[in-house]
């Protein structure tokens, strides 16, 4: 008898069990969709704004570069000349060279360099309209061609007889004129002068310039550097010629 009623407790026990089971189960799959509406339903969440970058700095500018040249140390070796034409032409070829070195009088070797002028009058010299055939890179303080088919060559030259300290001539072959670029910043000639010039002094150099070269430098022509030059040489006779 009481096995009969431990089994019949345990049926009904059983039977609540899966009721219970089964309600929970319908309650919690009838959940899901409600979470899932109410999740659609609710705002999403605010990204906050990203913080405003900063711009990178700008490279600081690099100063323009020039020649400077010291006559009075050159001894006419004419290395500058090789190395100038070496590097343009791929030929030593002197007459062709950027930097050129003239015997005057016989007896002084004048140095001959491109001053990259600030208001560069061999630019504005240039006959060609619209558009100049040659410019000034206020970058790097060199003067450019713009287009060389746009340069008239022997039928101009104006910017050569522009030039004030008569150092700007033409191109034995192309006959047009051959402008100074510092050999993109490294110049060659005065790599060269420098293995050459080591018991006279330093004749070239190539520094930063702020605001140009002083024009009492550029406007000095060969013919004009000579003289003082002559004075300090100790050459009393203009003809050349010693005491």
């Amino acid at each position: 008898m009481k096995d009969e009623m431990k089994e019949e407790k345990e049926q009904q026990s059983s039977g609540v069990s899966r009721r219970s089971f089964l309600r929970n189960s319908l309650v919690s799959m009838a959940a899901v969709p409600a979470m899932a509406i109410a999740a659609e339903a609710a705002p999403a969440p605010k990204t906050p704004p990203a913080a405003p970058k900063t711009p990178p700095a700008a490279p600081a500018a690099k100063p323009a570069k020039s020649l400077m040249v010291f006559r009075k140390n050159c001894t006419g070796c004419h290395s500058c000349e090789y190395a100038c034409s070496l590097y343009h032409e791929g030929v030593v070829y002197p007459a062709a060279a950027r930097i050129h070195v003239r015997r005057i009088k016989g007896i002084v070797d004048v140095v001959s360099i491109c001053w990259h002028c600030p208001d560069a009058p061999c630019v504005e010299a240039c006959p060609v309209t619209p558009k100049k055939a040659i410019y000034k890179d206020k970058e790097t303080n060199v003067v450019k061609y713009l287009d060389e088919k746009l340069c008239l060559g022997s039928k101009c030259n104006k910017c050569v007889e522009a030039c004030p300290p008569q150092y700007l001539r033409v191109h034995p072959v192309t006959s047009k004129p051959l402008f100074c670029d510092l050999c993109g910043g490294d110049p060659k000639c005065v790599k060269a002068c420098n293995r050459q010039s080591r018991e006279t002094g330093e004749v070239l150099r190539c520094d930063a310039v702020i605001g140009g070269v002083h024009r009492s430098f550029r406007d000095v022509t060969p013919d004009d550097a000579v003289e003082g030059m002559l004075k300090n040489l100790y050459y009393p006779n203009t003809d050349g010629g010693r005491r």
